[in-house]
C-alpha cells in the first residue's frame, strides 16, 4: 500500500517568492513606513514642484504661471530687502489679533447657546443670517464704520472667525455626554464647576476644529481686507504687484500666504497637541 506524502509548504513563503522574494516585502514595508513620517510632507512637495515646473515650461505659458524656479530668483531679493518680511509682521498681526478676539466671542457665545435654550432660541436665528455674510461683503460698511486703519482689518478678521468657532463651539456644548454632567453633580461640582471642568473639556475637540477653521478664514479675509482698505500687508503687495501685472511677484506673494497657514496651522496643532492632547480623545 503506497503512501501519499503531503508537502506542507507556509502561504505566506509560498506569495513571498511569487512577489519576488523577502527583499520586495521589506522594501514595500520602508516604503509604507517613510509615507507614513514627515517624510511623506516632502515627497509631497517635490511632487508638486515638479508638476508645477513641467507645466509652467511645457504646457502653460509661462508669463501666466511663473515656473518655480521663477517665482525663487524673484523671492531672494524680495526677502533681502525685508520687503516680504515685513509684510508678514503686518499681516500676521493682523491676523492673531481678529482671530483671537473672534475665538473668545465665539467661545463665550457658544457656551451659552449651547448650554441656555433660551439664549439658543433667540441667538440662532440671527446667526444664521449673519454668517452668510462674508468679510469681503462686509468691508464697506467696516471702512465706514472704523476708517482704513488698523481696526477696520480687525473687525474683518473678527467677523469671519467668531461664526465658525461659536458653531462648533455650541455643537459641542450640546454634545456633552448627560452621564458625565450627572457624575460631576454627585461629587458635588457647582454649575461654574461643571461648565470649567466637564462641559469645556467635553467639548474641546469641537472649539479646536471650529479654531482651526477660523484661522484659515482669517488668511483669506486679511487678502481682501489690505487689498481694498490698507497701505501694507500681503493683500497690498498682491495689489500693487497685480497693477503693474508683475506675475512673478503676485506668485511670491500666494506662495508666502500658503506657506503663512500652513506654519500657523501647524503651530497651532502642536501647541494643542502639547498641552490639550488627553482632552482631545474624548
Amino acid at each position: 500500500m503506497s503512501k501519499t506524502i503531503v508537502e506542507w509548504r507556509p502561504v505566506a513563503a509560498e506569495a513571498e517568492q511569487s512577489d519576488g522574494g523577502p527583499w520586495t516585502a521589506r522594501l514595500a514595508g520602508l516604503a509604507r513606513d517613510a509615507l507614513r513620517g514627515p517624510f511623506a510632507i516632502v515627497i509631497s512637495f517635490v511632487l508638486a514642484l515638479a508638476v508645477w515646473q513641467a507645466l509652467s515650461t511645457w504646457v502653460i505659458n509661462p508669463y501666466m504661471i511663473p515656473p518655480p524656479t521663477v517665482v525663487f530668483e524673484t523671492a531672494i531679493p524680495m526677502f533681502a530687502s525685508g520687503e516680504i518680511l515685513g509684510s508678514v509682521g503686518i499681516s500676521l498681526v493682523r491676523v492673531l489679533v481678529g482671530f483671537f478676539m473672534g475665538s473668545a466671542v465665539g467661545i463665550v457665545l457658544g457656551i451659552l447657546m449651547g448650554r441656555l435654550e433660551m439664549v439658543n432660541r433667540l441667538l440662532d436665528p440671527i446667526i444664521e443670517l449673519m454668517r452668510y455674510l462674508s468679510p469681503t461683503a462686509m468691508i464697506p460698511i467696516a471702512v465706514i464704520w472704523f476708517g482704513i486703519g488698523e481696526t477696520s482689518k480687525y473687525f474683518l478678521i473678527f467677523w469671519g472667525c467668531f461664526v465658525f468657532v461659536l458653531i462648533n463651539t455650541a455643537a459641542g456644548v450640546v454634545r456633552v455626554p448627560v452621564g458625565r454632567e450627572r457624575a460631576a453633580r454627585c461629587l458635588g461640582a457647582s454649575g461654574l464647576g461643571i461648565v470649567l471642568k466637564v462641559v469645556l473639556p467635553s467639548a474641546l475637540p469641537d472649539i479646536i476644529t471650529g479654531m482651526r477653521l477660523a484661522m484659515a478664514t482669517s488668511l483669506m479675509a486679511i487678502v481682501p481686507a489690505e487689498m481694498l482698505a490698507a497701505d501694507s500687508g500681503l493683500g497690498y503687495l498682491l495689489q500693487t504687484s497685480g497693477m503693474l501685472a508683475q506675475t512673478n511677484r503676485i506668485f511670491v506673494a500666494l506662495v508666502t500666504i500658503s506657506v503663512l497657514g500652513f506654519i500657523l496651522d501647524f503651530v497651532f496643532r502642536l501647541i494643542v497637541r502639547k498641552t490639550l492632547g488627553r482632552y482631545m480623545m474624548v
